[in-house]
């Protein structure tokens, strides 16, 4: 011991070590101030109004960055500085810690994070456009649908039957005048739900009369003869029927917006799975719940 103290290389570490010391004691003020030095430069306002935007498009907002005037930029900085000064707060205080609030939202981040690749996707060709069309072609049918107006006679007010033969009689007088359908409401009694029904789908048809009026409808032809009496859930009907679509899976190029959006939502999904199970490959998981 005695010998390496003789040694000058250790007599001068040991110098320097004493005089970096007591100048941290003496200026101890200025050390602690760095730790509440926020530091701004274009990089950190550039993420940070991404972050804001939802978004990240770096070139878009390096524009706007720059498009900004003195004031409003003033304003970002401070803005920037406010929610730094208080995140660093917080840890200070050690609030991140056993929060599972900000544990889910800053699972949230991670996985808002993934969607930053976004931007790296090759554009949707029309092949891969027309691929996509064909794997999920029956997602896009459209229901059947039909346009009719219809008198009502009330079961509950009159007795099944009763009601049943009054809309007999009262669909001879109907086709004897040659009622057209904007005349129907003179007729009849007031239904519950709708006198006149426009492009209107089979489920909907269905849940305001039930499935027997449903199928009945769909299986008249159109024209200007009123058909019935139909049997509903509350009375017995007499239907005009002016048009009635069958069910159908539209092309392409009808629903091509359509179409787009959901390839390019899908493309961004597998995106961001492949960005998560590539962070998820460096963890490794040990299952001890049933220990």
């Amino acid at each position: 011991m005695r010998t390496l103290l003789k040694e000058p290389l250790f007599q001068f570490l040991f110098i320097a070590l004493l005089l970096l010391l007591g100048e941290r004691l003496i200026n101890a003020d200025d050390y602690a101030y760095d730790q509440y030095h926020i530091e701004v430069d274009d990089a950190v306002l550039l993420q940070f109004m991404q972050l804001r935007a939802k978004t990240f498009k770096p070139e878009e907002a390096l524009q706007a960055l720059q498009a900004l005037s003195t004031e409003d930029r003033q304003r970002l900085m401070d803005d920037y500085a406010r929610e730094e000064a208080l995140f660093r707060e917080a840890m200070a205080l050690n609030l991140d810690k056993n929060d599972q609030i900000i544990r889910r939202r800053l699972i949230q981040k991670m996985d808002y994070l993934a969607q930053g690749f976004y931007d790296e996707a090759d554009p949707l060709t029309e092949d891969d456009l027309r691929d996509y069309y064909g794997e999920h072609r029956d997602e896009y049918k459209k229901p059947a649908s039909a346009t009719f107006t219809h008198v009502f006679v009330s079961s509950e007010r009159h007795g099944s039957d009763q009601a049943s033969a009054m809309a007999a009689e009262l669909q001879k007088t109907l086709n004897a005048e040659n009622v057209p359908f904007e005349n129907a409401p003179r007729y009849g009694e007031r239904f519950l739900y709708n006198r006149n029904y426009v492009n209107r789908d089979d489920d909907e048809i269905g849940s305001h009369f039930g499935s027997q009026f449903q199928q009945q409808v769909f299986a008249f032809e159109t024209g200007d003869q009123w058909r019935g009496p139909v049997q509903s859930d509350y009375g017995w009907h007499l239907v005009l029927l002016v048009k009635n679509t069958p069910s159908y899976i539209p092309s392409l190029e009808e629903i091509a917006a359509n179409v787009f959006a959901d390839a390019q939502r899908e493309q961004q999904q597998q995106i961001k799975r492949k960005s998560i199970d590539k962070l998820m490959a460096k963890y490794r998981i040990s299952d001890r719940s049933g220990q």
